[in-house]
Protein backbone atom coordinates (compact mmCIF):
# COMPACT_ATOMS: atom_id res chain seq x y z
CA UNK A 1 0.00 0.00 0.00
CA UNK A 2 1.14 3.37 -1.20
CA UNK A 3 1.40 6.47 1.41
CA UNK A 4 0.31 9.40 0.20
CA UNK A 5 0.87 12.83 1.96
CA UNK A 6 -2.50 14.39 1.45
CA UNK A 7 -0.50 17.79 3.24
CA UNK A 8 -0.23 21.33 1.74
CA UNK A 9 2.67 22.77 1.74
CA UNK A 10 0.72 25.88 3.18
CA UNK A 11 -0.90 23.71 6.29
CA UNK A 12 1.01 23.24 9.87
CA UNK A 13 2.09 19.70 10.85
CA UNK A 14 -0.72 18.40 12.79
CA UNK A 15 0.34 17.98 16.47
CA UNK A 16 -0.77 15.39 19.32
CA UNK A 17 -2.99 18.28 20.70
CA UNK A 18 -3.67 21.69 21.20
CA UNK A 19 -1.89 23.95 23.03
CA UNK A 20 -3.69 26.31 25.08
CA UNK A 21 -2.74 29.63 26.95
CA UNK A 22 -3.19 28.92 30.76
CA UNK A 23 -5.58 30.47 33.05
CA UNK A 24 -3.68 32.54 35.46
CA UNK A 25 -0.12 31.36 35.15
CA UNK A 26 0.37 32.76 31.50
CA UNK A 27 2.36 29.35 30.72
CA UNK A 28 1.21 27.29 27.71
CA UNK A 29 -0.06 23.79 28.09
CA UNK A 30 -0.15 20.54 25.80
CA UNK A 31 -3.26 18.91 25.85
CA UNK A 32 -3.57 16.24 28.60
CA UNK A 33 -6.40 13.63 29.26
CA UNK A 34 -7.28 11.50 32.26
CA UNK A 35 -9.93 9.71 34.00
CA UNK A 36 -11.23 10.43 37.27
CA UNK A 37 -13.83 9.37 39.63
CA UNK A 38 -17.08 11.09 38.44
CA UNK A 39 -17.82 12.69 42.12
CA UNK A 40 -14.11 13.81 42.27
CA UNK A 41 -14.63 15.65 39.54
CA UNK A 42 -17.65 17.31 40.45
CA UNK A 43 -16.44 18.30 43.11
CA UNK A 44 -13.17 19.58 41.73
CA UNK A 45 -15.50 21.57 39.15
CA UNK A 46 -17.88 22.86 41.82
CA UNK A 47 -14.87 24.09 44.18
CA UNK A 48 -13.22 25.67 40.87
CA UNK A 49 -16.40 27.73 39.97
CA UNK A 50 -16.99 28.89 43.57
CA UNK A 51 -13.65 30.26 44.02
CA UNK A 52 -12.69 31.22 40.23
CA UNK A 53 -9.92 29.38 39.43
CA UNK A 54 -10.17 27.20 36.09
CA UNK A 55 -9.79 23.72 36.47
CA UNK A 56 -6.50 23.23 34.57
CA UNK A 57 -4.66 25.36 37.29
CA UNK A 58 -6.49 23.75 39.87
CA UNK A 59 -4.78 20.22 39.05
CA UNK A 60 -1.37 21.84 37.89
CA UNK A 61 -1.13 23.04 41.51
CA UNK A 62 -2.41 19.83 42.91
CA UNK A 63 0.04 17.93 40.65
CA UNK A 64 2.92 19.90 41.66
CA UNK A 65 2.27 19.45 45.30
CA UNK A 66 1.71 16.17 44.81
CA UNK A 67 5.01 15.74 43.41
CA UNK A 68 6.93 18.34 45.54
CA UNK A 69 5.61 16.11 48.67
CA UNK A 70 6.76 12.43 46.91
CA UNK A 71 10.37 13.61 46.27
CA UNK A 72 10.65 14.45 49.85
Amino acid sequence: MKHFDTAKQDEPPITAGPIRAAGRTGRRRPAFGSYMDADLQKRLKVWCVTHDIEIQDALDEAVRSWLDKQAS
